[in-house]
């Protein structure tokens, strides 16, 4: 709330003028004598219509002219209206944070100018308007937010010029960081300004905002930023087989208040294709493209939609690592003429034949027949009771999981616990053997097996197991089949950068009639891509350290360059047959090519935050005050101007008492006497 106050208040006392022109109205009236005139009466019949709007219009003047002379009078007393607070505002009103939101949604355009630099400007502004000995700092919200100048400074001008220099980033705001650094700088009251697209999905994770601070808001959008943008593009499976046909998804935001068809292009393994989509408002599609690479290696591309006023999230790079065929060890300790074992019904249902499945070869062996070289080269470890790895190769059997291969053990039979092995920390744990008859029937867990409209129904088939196991408490989600017990009957977890699958029913015709069924073969080639696909992976954002992955031979370094060419100087955690290396926080979204010899040998894409699509702002006052907060919403530029400043009124009188002057005379000229007389003249000659 403000309050009123006078420069001069002395003035004041002039007040008493407004009296003058009442004073000199009733002196200087003239008055009448009464005189004995008989036809008068005719007169006074005549005129007593003129003489009402006489005196209205004589009133009148005199209103007007009384408000004229209180105008002047209090423009000469300068009064001004002073934020409420005295000693305490004036002195958060010197110690200044201004927050400044660089995340890449501040990219968007609206009316020809970035939302950045409409935000930059009116920073500039506050830092221009700040009194002398003020104390003041500039956040830049990014991934990190950081501070232009280490402290408040009452160094204006150096703060000034660094601001000039800041740029927005392709990074998403950690608004609560920036937010907590500003209650750090100021170290107590103060003033806190905060210039942002209030984007959602940002700042709904904010609790309340610093406590004991004056807080100014400025949405720096004109209104509603819409925006078509591209939230993600994944193949299916994630690391494909040269030869083989895979899915690329596109998914497509529409953050309008309209329905929207978007053609959707994609460049990727020298194929360029296209596909419309049609978007409800709020809402994604998916794109659905079919490709097929022509070899191993990796492959970069690009998706892209029609540009728009946020042209960040328009365009979505593509980076696919294409294997040979899928190399799978499969071991088991009985014999490979045996036609009723698992491992012969599990080799069978995977590959009936190379001709019907190019993209897998299976490599049989027993336990003690794995030989390092196999154990080095296989993508995919099978383990199917009875078996009995050495202990030399469950070692490195974990290490080529850890590094990117998968691993599937099938506990059929006393031997099972053997296949587990501890590092792996399966989402269960067995508690004893049963002898159970073939009467079990399975349910889906809480995270599906077969994709959204392919699920199966389990209901008609009967199991056997061997074990009951306990499933850990917050590893549910881990489940993709169960027993109607609680025990796991199947799992899929993540295990480093690979993944590894556990199934606790057998797999022969003696121990239920699932091995009959059609669902067999299509169950163990889902689990398979379930276990190419892993678990979700992390999506690498522009500000973020991340670790890039490479298949490497020899000893020859590896370079990484970035979108830019540039060298990005990364650090070597571990090498192999996989070289695994620590990254810096980059800057630049794009594809990141690690290099050996000059062949490209890997590829990982930067993309923005998916979040930063959606555009629609968050309610302001849905943003909550911490204790003794205040909190006020800018909307337009004067006002920015005018906050925690005082404010002249003497414009506004002085204008006032122009105008009020300007009626008086107008009504003087439009009421001239003459034409007051020739009024009366008319209504005397009047019939």
């Amino acid at each position: 709330m403000n309050w009123p106050a006078f420069a001069n208040p002395w003035m004041l006392a002039a007040l008493a003028a407004a009296s003058l022109p009442v004073l000199i109205h009733f002196l200087t009236r003239a008055r009448p004598k009464r005189v004995a005139f008989p036809p008068f009466k005719f007169l006074e019949e005549a005129c007593a219509g003129q003489q009402a709007i006489h005196r209205l219009r004589t009133l009148l003047l005199l209103a007007i002219r009384t408000l004229a002379v209180l105008a002047l009078v209090l423009l000469f007393a300068r009064p001004f209206l002073k934020p409420s607070g005295s000693a305490t505002a004036a002195q958060a009103a010197k110690r200044v944070v201004v927050i400044l939101d660089a995340s890449v949604s501040m990219r968007a355009v609206q009316n020809g100018v970035p939302l950045f630099s409409r935000a930059q400007s009116e920073a500039a502004d506050v830092l221009r308007q700040l009194e002398t000995g003020s104390e003041a700092a500039v956040i830049l919200a990014g991934a990190n937010p950081r501070p232009l100048l280490p402290a408040l400074s009452q160094n204006i001008p150096a703060l000034h010029e660094e601001l000039v220099k800041a740029a927005a980033t392709f990074e998403r705001a950690d608004l609560a960081a920036a937010l907590a650094l500003a209650s750090r700088l100021l170290g107590g009251p103060g003033t806190l300004y905060i210039f942002s697209d209030f984007q959602k999905s940002n700042w709904e994770k904010i609790s309340e905002l610093p406590a004991g601070t004056v807080c100014r808001l400025r949405p720096v959008t004109a209104g509603p930023v819409e925006n078509v943008g591209i939230l993600s593009a994944r193949t299916v499976p994630a690391e494909p087989v040269a030869g083989e046909t895979a899915e690329l998804l596109c998914t497509v935001m529409n953050c309008s208040g309209r329905p929207r068809e978007e053609l959707v292009r994609i460049d990727l393994a020298g194929f360029p294709q296209e596909k419309r989509v049609t978007i409800a408002p709020f809402a994604t599609a998916d794109a659905a493209f079919n490709v097929t690479f022509p070899q191993d290696g990796p492959f970069t591309g690009k998706a892209t939609v029609q540009p728009d006023a946020f042209r960040e999230d328009d365009s979505r790079h593509i980076a696919v690592r294409v294997r040979k065929a899928l190399q799978v060890l499969l071991m088991s300790d009985t014999g490979a003429e045996d036609h009723r074992s698992a491992a012969f019904f599990v080799g069978r249902a995977l590959v009936p034949s190379q001709e019907s499945a190019p993209g897998i070869q299976i490599v049989r062996r027993h336990s003690q027949d794995a030989d390092r070289g196999i154990l080095e080269t296989a993508d995919v470890f099978l383990l199917v009771a009875p078996a009995a790895p050495s202990g030399e190769a469950v070692e490195i059997i974990t290490r080529r999981v850890r590094d990117g291969a998968r691993f599937l053990a099938i506990l059929d039979g006393p031997t099972a616990p053997a296949l587990i092995p501890a590092s792996f920390n399966p989402p269960f744990r067995l508690e004893r053997a049963t002898a159970s008859n073939p009467g079990d029937a399975l349910t889906a867990g809480a995270r599906p097996l077969f994709p959204e409209g392919d699920a199966a129904d389990w209901s008609a088939l009967k199991f056997r197991r061997h074990y009951v196991n306990r499933v850990l408490d917050g590893r549910s989600g881990e489940v993709l089949l169960a027993f109607p017990d609680g025990s796991a009957a199947l799992t899929l977890s993540p295990v480093g950068s690979g993944a590894a699958a556990f199934l606790n029913f057998p797999l022969t015709p003696d121990g239920g009639d699932f091995v009959g069924s059609p669902l067999f073969p299509a169950t163990l080639h889902e689990l398979l891509r379930a276990l190419r696909r892993g678990s979700d992976d992390r999506a690498i954002l522009p500000g973020e350290t991340w670790v890039m992955e490479a298949p490497t031979r020899g000893d020859a370094p590896l370079t990484v360059v970035g979108p830019d060419n540039t060298t990005i100087e990364a650090r070597v955690l571990s090498s192999g047959r996989t070289t695994r290396l620590a990254m810096p926080a980059v800057r630049l979204p794009g594809v990141y090519l690690a290099r050996q010899n000059e062949t490209v040998v890997g590829a990982q894409t930067v993309n923005i935050a998916p979040e930063e699509s959606d555009t629609r702002p968050i309610a302001l006052e849905n943003l909550k005050p911490g204790a003794g907060t205040a909190i006020s919403v800018i909307r337009d530029e004067q006002d920015l101007l005018l906050a925690g400043t005082n404010r002249p009124l003497w414009p506004l009188l002085a204008g006032t008492a122009a105008v009020l002057l300007a009626i008086e005379m107008a009504l003087l000229a439009l009421w001239r006497p003459s034409r007051l007389r020739a009024s009366l003249s008319t209504e005397e000659v009047r019939p």
